[in-house]
């Protein structure tokens, strides 16, 4: 059962401030993932629930990308799903990711009191932190939108050996007294989220691969990717005009990568 706390809408105060216009936050201390909670949004109001963003403490049935499943105990991160509906054509939808991890990044990088923590993003859409994983992002498309989600770890990152860019938290890099709230954080990514969407929508998907760009450590790294298609591996080139991870494998060849699970060799995140 779905715990329900409470829900503020754009105009509303709250100590982590005002809300965007057409932006709302509803907070639940448990459900089976923020993602559900979005997705049935849209599947009742379809385009009138754009902007509806929902948090959660605790996800008993969390998931990533590639059917992984997302550790979620309470407290621990803040775990985030927001309603986007846009009236672009379909094959720029997946571009979103760029955009919300993106905002992630912004917002996390904002908190950090830790000078040696180094913020970047890895393709298609995480945020590392000194080579560790510390948030990703998984879209899922229904009739009339996206659901885009974010998880972040706050604390206690989880282990997970399985995983090529071990997990890591907020806490790592900021001393415990100075760690802002999963609420407080969840009203800060709304902001960011809001501003980079405006842009995605305003100036397209390719004034945001510029920004994005600009925070991505892989160029020049050698990279192994698991594609559909195999194992690719070889050196990360660029990243190209409609979102691909541009790579030139171990033959010499050029190759350009739209979907694909990557691991970026140690000593080069």
């Amino acid at each position: 059962m779905m715990d329900f706390a409470d829900s503020l809408g754009g105009g509303e105060g709250d100590k982590a401030g005002q809300l965007p216009m057409g932006w709302s936050v509803a907070f639940f201390g448990s459900a089976p993932s923020s993602n559900d909670l979005a997705l049935s949004a849209l599947a009742e109001q379809g385009s009138a629930a754009a902007g509806r963003c929902f948090v959660v403490s605790e996800q008993t049935k969390g998931r990533g990308r590639l059917g992984r499943q997302w550790t979620s105990h309470p407290g621990d991160g803040l775990y985030m799903s927001c309603v986007l509906c846009s009236d672009s054509p379909a094959y720029l939808l997946p571009s979103l990711s760029f955009v919300v991890s993106l905002a992630a990044h912004n917002m996390l990088a904002e908190q950090m009191r830790d000078a040696s923590a180094k913020i970047s993003l890895k393709w298609p859409n995480d945020v590392l932190v000194n080579g560790g994983k510390i948030a990703g992002i998984l879209l899922e498309a229904s009739s009339g939108g996206i659901v885009a989600g974010c998880g972040i770890n706050l604390k206690n990152a989880p282990i997970d050996p399985s995983q090529k860019h071990p997990a890591v938290s907020l806490d790592q890099f900021n001393p415990q007294d100075t760690l802002p709230s999963a609420r407080a954080l969840a009203f800060r990514l709304v902001h960011h989220l809001a501003e980079c969407y405006e842009v995605w929508e305003q100036k397209g998907h390719r004034a945001i691969l510029e920004s994005w760009k600009h925070h991505c450590m892989m160029i020049g790294a050698n990279v192994h990717i698991q594609t559909p298609q195999g194992l690719v591996t070889g050196r990360c080139t660029g990243i190209g005009e409609e979102g691909q991870l541009i790579l030139q494998d171990d033959a010499g060849e050029q190759k350009w990568i739209t979907a694909g699970d990557v691991e970026i060799m140690k000593g080069q995140a």
